[in-house]
């Protein structure tokens, strides 16, 4: 009876110590502010980011982010003069600005998926070594070290840009390679190569110490360079000849040199999309009306590809995707001259009036179906999941109640129905113009575009 009474007691006792705290917390409860949760998931963000030019001289152009999920604009950043390139690097994207007679090249440099918070850096190229000698960057790429690698063309050198956004080092090429317009490298591998034009050559240099390791011969006028996702292998696509050299690596030797298109002396190859699901090369041949396929699985020194397979498409390509699935490709038929490539897009676009997008079967290598999008359709890529497939339209017509106007757009495609789900209008030309029911405000050159991650 006692033992009862004593827990009966300390029952009683510990309930009349809890109620003051019970009090307590039900007043302090009303100071404070709940913190709702974050929304969504950061990592599954995606944006499709359009590179525009702007027509008005001396004014900076612009690119502009879509939201995969949302198929909607969710930022706008300013860039430098003349843009030309636009490029990844980790999180970062990183654009080249040419500039003009009053503005010198720049890179700018931004985080990928933050364009409305985003700090822009603005990095200033070096003047070119010779004071006749323009500097005249035309593309960029990255490798392990996480550095970004400019190609100056004209002065025949490699800025490099380190994570602090600021140029660290200028890397001369040898004597014998010529007129860098490309950079072939990835985060797999501590080397980028550098595609020269002039020289037909390869310039292979180490990102550890950014030295150069070698100079290795390709094919005639060599326009583009992508290297596998594994960084085993390159893959250089020569415009002069139509073929593709095939690079180990690991060895810096030419393993093979893959004829592409139906007549590879005038094919004139200016683009390859490597895809890491089947392991293939797919290249956009600008002389016909095809793109050849590579098989790139299983590659080694002792079985290296050989052959190309060429596919019909209805029009002149200027660029080629595949989903990360591996089911289609989806190729941009811009209609442009023959022997486009990405150093004469710009200067070529009044002639590229293409406005279909090509469909691929990649299991039995035919064109499916065509998609009408925007006039002018010169750049494609997909998105990450597959679902979107993202087109630059670089002089489409645009009709509202202000009448029809040239305009730039960008076509927004839905992969499961191959449909246009939406086109918008690039960027303005002035951000200070306003639209209204008799106004229509000129907008920007779109040319360039690139999915993130």
């Amino acid at each position: 009876m006692k033992s009862r009474f004593q827990a009966l007691w300390l029952f009683i006792a510990a309930g009349a110590l809890l109620l003051p705290a019970m009090g307590c917390n039900d007043t302090l409860r009303q100071f404070i502010t709940p913190v709702p949760p974050p929304t969504g998931n950061p990592e599954g963000l995606s944006h499709a980011i359009t590179l525009s030019t702007n027509p008005v001289a001396s004014s900076p152009g612009s690119d502009m982010h879509v939201d995969v999920s949302g198929d909607s604009s969710v930022g706008i950043v300013p860039l430098g003069v003349n843009p030309v390139f636009l490029g990844k690097s980790g999180s970062r994207v990183f654009v080249i600005n040419s500039g003009d007679a009053s503005n010198p090249p720049t890179v700018s440099v931004y985080t990928a998926l933050l364009p409305q918070s985003a700090t822009v850096s603005v990095v200033t190229l070096p003047a070119p070594p010779l004071t006749n000698q323009a500097l005249t960057p035309v593309a960029g790429g990255t490798s392990s070290s996480g550095n970004i690698f400019i190609a100056n063309r004209d002065s025949n050198n490699i800025s490099v840009i380190s994570a602090v956004n600021a140029v660290t080092d200028t890397i001369s090429l040898p004597a014998g390679d010529t007129h860098p317009v490309m950079i072939a490298g990835n985060a797999a591998n501590n080397q980028i190569f550098v595609v020269n034009q002039q020289s037909g050559t390869v310039t292979q240099i180490s990102t550890i110490d950014d030295t150069v390791v070698t100079s290795i011969p390709v094919g005639s006028q060599p326009i583009w360079g992508v290297m596998s996702t594994d960084g085993l292998f390159v893959f250089v696509v020569n415009q002069g000849d139509g073929t593709v050299s095939v690079i180990d690596a690991s060895t810096s030797k030419v393993i093979s040199t893959v004829p592409v298109g139906n007549a590879p002396a005038t094919a004139s190859p200016n683009f390859a999309f490597y895809d890491p699901t089947l392991h293939r090369v797919y290249v956009s041949n600008t002389g016909e009306n095809t793109i050849s396929v590579i098989n790139a699985n299983g590659i080694s020194d002792a079985n290296p590809p050989t052959s190309s397979t060429t596919i019909a498409v209805s029009g002149t390509p200027t660029s080629v995707t595949a989903l990360s699935d591996g089911s289609k490709a989806y190729v941009a038929l811009g209609n442009c001259p023959a022997g486009v490539n990405h150093t004469t897009l710009l200067a070529s676009l009044p002639s590229c009036n293409g406005n279909l997008v090509s469909v691929v079967d990649t299991v039995g290598f035919r064109e499916i179906r065509t998609i009408p999008v925007g006039i002018g359709a010169v750049s494609v890529d997909a998105s990450g999941d597959a679902t979107r497939v993202f087109v630059a339209n670089a002089h489409d017509s645009f009709t509202n109640s202000a009448g029809t106007n040239t305009a730039g757009t960008i076509s927004d495609i839905r992969t499961s129905t191959d449909t246009e789900v939406i086109r918008m209008l690039a960027p303005q030309q002035n951000p200070l113009c306003q639209v209204s029911a008799t106004v229509f405000c000129p907008v920007q050159t779109p040319f360039m575009i690139r999915t993130f991650p």
